[in-house]
């Protein structure tokens, strides 16, 4: 029998002790592990949330700094629509993070201010606007190819204040104003560069004469800049007479005025001396019983503008060149084929007056909400004055008022302006109240504030003239915000402990999730505009071959896009007509088919827009090649145009036209007539008109409208001697 294995009593316990000691150790490294863990997590978390808030400083930087410079010549507009997508793109992640700090912080991080229900009801009385508007689309997006001033843009401006003064602090706030100033001094550089002519031949217009920079329009570029220049006096002010500050900022007022001066805008200039008028008036009052400390800077500012004014000249005043070497006039020739008053241009001012007289008229009868958000363009046409059509601009669109204050009346009502001016008051009262702390008195806080004012008076002016872009309506809306900064005590919130928990991670992601989705949506607009953009330049060509690729791609990221079902209308026509010439009737039938459809699409999805039903018109006309029935469409396309635009001239010459081509002479001439009654000096419509009357057997009638052409409108006109000629 084998003996049996002794078991040894020490081993066991060796091993029980082993095993219980490595249990320990392990247990004593996970619970050193999740601590550290835990405290690397807990000063993540308060790294994260503080960071946040340097994230949105950074991101208004971007905002400050880019919209003014940023322009793309890939898109349908190069300025406004890029200028405004960037506003869109920086205000979606700027708001965004905002939320995930409140969300963090587990508190909401809102600053209230005196502004916040005057703009709360002015963004009501926009929303009520866009609900009831004659084109709810064009009221959400803004006229496409302006786009600011549409309901989101507005929502945008108003989150972008309201993001600013919850987020940003003194520090954040002048470093902005810093940006502003350096993407000013790029702006202004390229714009006197422009002056020179660095880029006089990538433009139709005379940008040597009227320089425009980065902004698109002289009377743009020079708002922007008024409404900046009043910031670089303070900074003159403060700083020591040999510091380099000062000799910077001298140099910032002294180029963004130079620029203002190569922009020759009028309303720009205006705007200057109200801005100087405010500014240095405030600053000598409060500043009465020290003379002597405010010469300098005073005397500074005030010799640099005079010394430019006397280099270059102004709009109102001449150079020192101009007085010492006066040149003479020479005289003008007028050229034979144009219109007297296409000859020189009707006087800016008198438009004005024109336009300004028919957005009261859209105001009277839509007098509580108006029209609809930016539907000017629409609205306009129905209470046009017939004064218009005497003008050299009696063709043009015009989608705003050149009156920021009637815009709004004829857009939004009375309900609409009122709001508006209350919100602007409030917003004057909020940084004036800044200026008369008695405390801060000559302080910079004070000061910069005075500037906000001056800066601010300025726009309005302007904006009297004109209206409001991108980049004015950030300065127009973060002004007041700026002020409020600046004048407000420094916070210093005490370091706590933040423990994030799993939802509020999850509420993080979810607000990630949602403005990735918004940027993506954003940017698809900006893509489908430069896919809409190729197809119309390959149709302006006549590459119609190419231009239905990227149209159809264009519609199929924007289907409720008007314009771009218009232009590819367009496309396909021409596309019929060419197929129809190479005897492919089949095909070419197809393509009317959708031709047609795209036409009627685009109206229907904006039948407020006259000039829409001009493109379906153009359609019907150029088919009419193929078959003669389509002249029925044609005439009932403009039957419907002409109760929208009742006192648009072009419009009834192509309707009696129409009438006359169907056989339908009294009509014709109905029309006809109706037509030089609205636009007396239209050659065109005249002699068609004649050419009818002789027609008609009603030579003396036909005699006074040729008479009236050859002496009042084109006394060389050949073709009107000969019908002229040949009755007598």
């Amino acid at each position: 029998m084998p003996k049996s294995i002794p078991i040894s009593c020490e081993n066991k316990p060796k091993n029980l002790s082993m095993g219980f000691m490595i249990f320990i150790v392990a247990t004593g490294v996970y619970l050193f592990v999740d601590k550290l863990q835990r405290v690397f997590l807990d000063y993540a978390t308060i790294y994260i949330v503080k960071s946040l808030q340097k994230t949105i400083q950074i991101l208004f930087g971007f905002l400050f700094f880019l919209v003014p410079i940023i322009l793309w010549p890939f898109t349908s507009e190069l300025f406004e629509f890029n200028k405004m997508i960037l506003v869109y793109l920086l205000t979606v992640p700027i708001t965004a993070v905002w939320i995930i700090r409140m969300i963090y912080e587990r508190k909401f991080i809102f600053r209230r201010t005196i502004l916040d229900i005057p703009l709360l009801v002015f963004l009501g009385s926009q929303i009520i606007s866009t609900i009831i508007s004659i084109d709810p689309q064009t009221s959400w997006l803004g006229y496409y190819s302006r786009f600011n001033g549409g309901l989101f843009s507005i929502v945008c401006y108003i989150l972008l204040y309201w993001a600013f003064t919850a987020n940003i602090d003194i520090k954040g706030a002048k470093r902005l104003i810093n940006t502003i100033l350096w993407s000013a001094t790029i702006v202004s550089v390229y714009g006197v560069l422009e002056h020179f002519g660095i880029d006089k031949s990538l433009w139709q217009q005379d940008v040597q004469s009227r320089v425009f920079s980065t902004l698109g329009q002289p009377n743009w570029l020079a708002a922007w800049l008024v409404a900046l220049i009043p910031i670089t006096w303070v900074n003159i002010i403060k700083s020591d007479f040999k510091s380099k500050s000062f000799w910077l900022s001298l140099f910032f007022s002294v180029l963004f005025f130079w620029t203002l001066i190569f922009t020759k805008s009028r309303s720009g200039l205006v705007g200057m001396a109200g801005a100087f008028i405010i500014f240095w008036g405030g600053y000598f009052w409060f500043n009465r019983r020290k003379i002597k400390t405010i010469l300098a800077p005073t005397f500074s500012v005030g010799l640099s503008l005079l010394v430019i004014c006397l280099i270059s000249g102004t709009q109102f005043t001449p150079s020192l060149k101009s007085i010492i070497q006066p040149q003479k006039e020479e005289p003008v020739e007028v050229q034979a084929s144009g219109t007297v008053l296409e000859v020189g241009g009707t006087e800016s001012g008198t438009i004005r007056k024109i336009v300004w007289e028919g957005a009261l008229e859209v105001w009277k009868h839509y007098p509580v909400f108006g029209t609809g958000v930016e539907t000017f363009a629409y609205s306009y046409y129905l209470f046009r004055p017939v004064a218009h059509n005497l003008t050299t601009e009696w063709d043009f669109i015009y989608n705003k008022a050149h009156n920021e204050y009637l815009n709004y009346l004829a857009n939004t009502g009375t309900v609409g302006i009122l709001s508006y001016l209350t919100m602007i008051g409030f917003a004057i009262y909020l940084m004036g109240k800044n200026i008369f702390q008695k405390d801060r008195q000559g302080s910079y806080s004070s000061l910069i504030s005075l500037a906000f004012v001056s800066g601010y008076t300025s726009i309005l002016i302007t904006n009297f003239f004109g209206f409001s872009v991108v980049p004015i309506q950030i300065l127009f809306y973060l002004f007041p915000a700026l002020s409020i900064v600046l004048a407000s005590e420094e916070l210093h919130d005490k370091e706590q402990k933040i423990n994030v928990t799993p939802n509020q991670k999850l509420l993080g992601w979810l607000i990630i999730f949602v403005a990735g989705f918004l940027i993506i949506f954003i940017c698809r607009y900006w893509y489908a505009d430069t896919l809409y953009s190729n197809g119309a330049n390959y149709n302006k060509v006549n590459r119609q071959d190419l231009s239905p690729e990227y149209l159809n791609r264009a519609i199929n990221l924007e289907p409720n896009q008007s314009i771009y079902y218009a232009e590819r209308s367009k496309a396909y026509t021409n596309l019929a007509l060419a197929y129809n010439e190479a005897k492919q009737s089949t095909t070419a039938s197809q393509l009317i088919e959708i031709a047609i459809e795209d036409s009627i699409k685009a109206v229907n999805l904006s039948p407020a827009n006259v000039n829409l039903k001009r493109i379906e018109f153009g359609v019907f006309v150029m088919l009419s090649t193929i078959d003669q029935n389509y002249l029925l469409d044609a005439r009932d396309v403009l039957v419907a145009a002409v109760t929208q635009a009742p006192t648009d001239a072009k419009l009834f010459y192509n309707l009696g036209l129409i009438y006359s081509r169907l056989g339908q002479n009294d009509l014709a001439l109905q029309t006809l007539g109706k037509t030089v009654e609205l636009k007396a000096n239209y050659k065109d419509a005249r002699l068609a008109y004649a050419i009818l009357l002789i027609d008609a057997k009603r030579s003396p009638e036909a005699v006074t409208q040729l008479e009236y052409i050859l002496t009042r409108i084109d006394p060389s006109d050949s073709v009107t001697k000969q019908y002229l000629e040949s009755i007598k």
